[in-house]
This record gives C-alpha cells, structure tokens and sequence, in this order.
C-alpha cells in the first residue's frame, strides 16, 4: 500500500534516447544525460516548481532525472534525497507493464512485480520525509504508481517534464491530476 499523503511527481526531461525506435531502445542499458530539449524543458518548469507548496524533493539516481531536478529546483532551498528505488526500470518491464494495460492489476510474479513493490518502497520511502513532496522520476515508476494506486481516470503514460499532482478525495481514493 502506498502512503496516503499527497505529493507532486514530474518525469525527467527529454533525453535522445526518448526518441528512439523501439527496436534501438531494446538494447539500451547506460544511464543517458537529458538533451538541449529536456535541459530547455526543466528550465521552463523551474518557476512551476518555485511555487509548489513543497517541503522535501525526492529524486531518482539516474543522471537524467538529477540533471532534471538540479536545474528546476536550482533556487528551491528545500532538503533534496536520492531515492535508490525511484530508478527506471528495463525496457523489458516496460513492455510488459504497458502491454498487459491501463487499469489492469498485474500478475502477483514477474520482473514487472518486483519493479513495482521496487517503487512502492521508493514512493513511501519519500512520502515518510516532510510533506507534501516532489518526487522526480521516471515514466515507469509514473505508470507502476498509477497502478498501484489503481487509477482510472489518469492516463498512465506522461509526457518527458510532465508535472502530476497526486491526491486523496474525501473517500481516502487516490486521484491524479496533470498540472500544465
């Protein structure tokens, strides 16, 4: 279960390798630097983050998402963490997570599992520090989280600088929300 404490998620800028041909992506395992658009990306959400009601960032150990966060939170005087268990996961968890679907549990075994109760450690890891958090990661952590958490009404597929707003309704549900 993930604890019930809102936070804010933003994915990484753009890196070359988001461009990639699926095929190209495959064979992909080196830890990638953003590019000039996802530098330029982070820079354009640095004053969205300024006026978050933030007290703790949480970030990924991936170069792309620490470039992403040392240049949005730059001027944010605030106690930044990295998070061991807010990595990405293989392009090969990847293609089962999203292949199995949007709004599906998934299978209680598998590599996709064990990156998902990876994540759920990661988020209640940051969800236990002051609140409400920023937590700065990845595309797969974003969709493990949404199914987790069991989300309908949230596309779990964001795009690269995508900032996310995750909250609980007066039923204690959770519910996610695209803030630009």
């Amino acid at each position: 279960m993930i604890t019930r404490k809102e936070f804010y998620f933003i994915r990484h800028g753009q890196t070359d390798h988001n461009l990639l041909e699926t095929k190209e992506k495959e064979n992909h395992t080196e830890d990638v630097s953003l590019n000039a658009t996802g530098r330029a990306q982070a820079h354009a959400r640095a004053s969205f983050v300024s006026s978050l009601p933030i007290q703790t960032i949480c970030v990924s150990p991936f170069k792309r998402a620490q470039e992403t966060k040392a240049i949005m939170a730059a001027g944010v005087n605030i106690p930044h963490y990295d998070v061991e268990d807010l990595g990405e996961c293989t392009f090969q968890v990847w293609r089962a997570m999203s292949h199995h679907g949007m709004f599906k549990p998934l299978p209680p075994h598998g590599e996709a599992r064990h990156f998902m109760e990876r994540v759920k450690q990661g988020i209640n890891q940051a969800l236990s520090l002051p609140g409400p958090a920023l937590i700065v990661a990845h595309g797969g952590v974003h969709w493990a989280l949404c199914c987790l958490m069991e989300l309908k009404e949230h596309f779990w597929a964001i795009e690269n600088c995508m900032p996310v707003h995750f909250s609980l309704d007066k039923d204690q549900n959770w519910m996610a929300k695209k803030l630009v």
